[in-house]
């Protein structure tokens, strides 16, 4: 299951952004690009699974065409400057790239590389594009480096490019990172820095939450007594027998779309990224009462990567993600074993067939595809949705695969060559970000914009009841492995236990350690 996000609802959260500074210069609950899983949330266009970062707008590169009035050809270079006495030298690391991070890598990536510059590794960030070649960066010498040049606010293009300008703060350490030599403290000049980046940069969260954050995917644990929900750079683990905090994994990336565990109970994969700038699946093993222990990153991205997915036997694990490709890794070893690119757009969902044989996907590009893992072929192609699609599964025996998209409808279609469509469930008043199937395959359960949690018969469509209570847009549902309970939770920060055989609402939980409500801190 996987949801987009909208500016608009992003915005919201950061209205207390300020509360929190990360070192980069980003904020607790910062705006997010829009996402898509829905035009409406990020599941859906909304928020969450594809919390989805919003492309960014067409760009044209830093170096696009370089102003005809040159500079004089007698006008002296200035020499390189050491940094003070007791002021520190400028780190590339740690403070030009946070600022090239937000406002340049969009469009000068390998993959977008406007105007033919590409700013990912140290040597490409130093020679420039079409126009800047040779002298985009001139150490010691910020009047003679074009990269400088294009930030003034009168530079034809000016850079970012229809953007505002860059901050006087950000245009200062530029300046005098060159004047100090323009020394790159990352490692090799040749790799790419902004991976290294994301390794390297430390996030503080918060003991306490000063404010809720989307619940973009939720996974109970093998035992089903406690249940992980995606937080602000980490997990939060909840008792599901009272909604007590139990624990908090850490050192994830900003948004967590997707959490994967393994039938055999060894294994967890998470699926993630700071939208428009970096996305991860990681590789996490599992014990009975310790936390989990991360084993390894399996796919690194220049944007989110939204879905992860074990095969039933759990020696696969799969990941996917806006660029859209679909990777199939040996879960022992992260090997590679299949890479298909056959989606013209981000993949929000994957979800392996009971058998293991094959493999679903949900994008952006309005279709669902189905994939042979072991002849590393597509077989069949379902465009019936017409919109985005956010979430796929197969039924239990594997014979027909479902769909659920911007569309609101949930769609079952035959694996049979043709994709036909063989049933629909369009009973939903908005975009359906989430669906999930319970263990004996008798529950099928949907939810999304409209804020409500439905429960069908798969066999017929035909509806069971209706779970309400939620506030607001529904994006991640999980259901225990014993097929007793439902979890549901929603962008304003809520999961919700419920009994699946009669609906009943066991508990709610604010997914946000130490959060206070306004009233509640007011009271104090």
């Amino acid at each position: 299951m996987r949801s987009p996000s909208s500016m608009m609802r992003w915005s919201a959260i950061a209205s207390v952004s300020a509360l929190l500074l990360l070192p980069a210069g980003l904020a607790f609950g910062q705006a997010e690009p829009s996402k898509d899983k829905p035009a409406a949330p990020a599941k859906p266009a909304a928020p969450a699974k594809p919390a989805d970062a919003a492309k960014p707008a067409d760009a044209k590169p830093a170096d696009a065409a370089k102003p005809a009035d040159a500079k004089p050809a007698d006008a002296k270079p200035a020499d390189a400057k050491p940094a003070a006495a007791g002021v520190k030298p400028v780190s590339f690391m740690n403070d030009v790239a946070p600022i090239f991070v937000r406002n340049c890598i969009a469009c000068h990536n390998p993959k977008k590389p406007e105007s033919k510059y590409v700013m990912t590794t140290f040597a490409q960030l130093a020679k420039g594009g079409k126009v800047g070649d040779g002298i985009t960066l001139e150490p010691g010498k910020p009047d003679e480096s074009y990269l400088l040049e294009t930030l003034g606010p009168d530079a034809q293009p000016r850079m970012p490019y229809k953007q505002d300008p860059l901050p006087p703060e950000d245009v200062a350490i530029l300046t005098r990172w060159v004047s100090e030599g323009a020394k790159y403290d990352g490692t090799a000049p040749t790799e790419d820095w902004t991976f290294l980046l994301r390794k390297t940069r430390k996030t503080a969260i918060p003991d306490a939450y000063p404010t809720t954050v989307p619940v973009t995917a939720l996974q109970f644990t093998p035992d089903g007594q406690r249940i992980e929900a995606s937080g602000y750079h980490e997990l939060t683990t909840w008792k599901t027998a009272d909604g007590a905090l139990d624990g908090r994994v850490q050192g994830l990336p900003e948004r967590t779309y997707d959490i994967a565990i393994s039938r055999d109970s060894k294994w967890m994969a998470t699926a993630g990224g700071d939208p428009g700038q970096y996305g991860v699946a990681r590789l996490w093993s599992l014990e009975a009462g310790k936390p989990p222990k991360p084993v390894r990153d399996l796919a690194e991205a220049q944007d989110v990567v939204f879905a992860v997915a074990f095969s039933p036997d759990g020696q696969k694990v799969a990941t996917a993600g806006a660029d859209r490709a679909v990777r199939v890794h040996e879960t022992a070893t992260g090997k590679i074993l299949v890479q298909i690119e056959d989606h013209a757009d981000w993949i929000y969902d994957i979800a392996f067939s009971p058998d293991g044989k094959l493999l679903a996907s949900a994008s952006r590009d309005k279709t669902c595809k189905v994939f042979d893992v072991e002849k590393k072929e597509s077989l069949v192609t379902f465009t019936g949705h017409g919109q985005t699609v956010y979430a796929v599964a197969f039924t239990p025996d594997g014979k027909q695969a479902f769909s659920a998209g911007e569309d609101n409808h949930v769609r079952f279609w035959s694996l049979d060559g043709e994709a036909k469509e063989v049933r629909q469930i369009g009973v939903f008043g908005g975009p359906v970000f989430a669906i999930a199937m319970a263990p004996d395959g008798k529950t099928l359960a949907a939810s999304g914009a409209d804020k409500v949690v439905r429960l069908f018969n798969p066999a017929d469509g035909s509806t069971l009841r209706k779970l309400e209570g939620h506030g607001d847009w529904v994006y991640a549902l999980a259901i225990s492995p014993d097929g007793k309970t439902i979890a549901s939770g929603s962008w304003n920060g809520e999961v919700r236990l419920w009994n699946l055989a009669d609906g009943k609402a066991l508990r709610t939980i604010t997914a946000a350690p130490g959060y206070k409500p306004p009233g509640a801190q007011a009271a104090r």
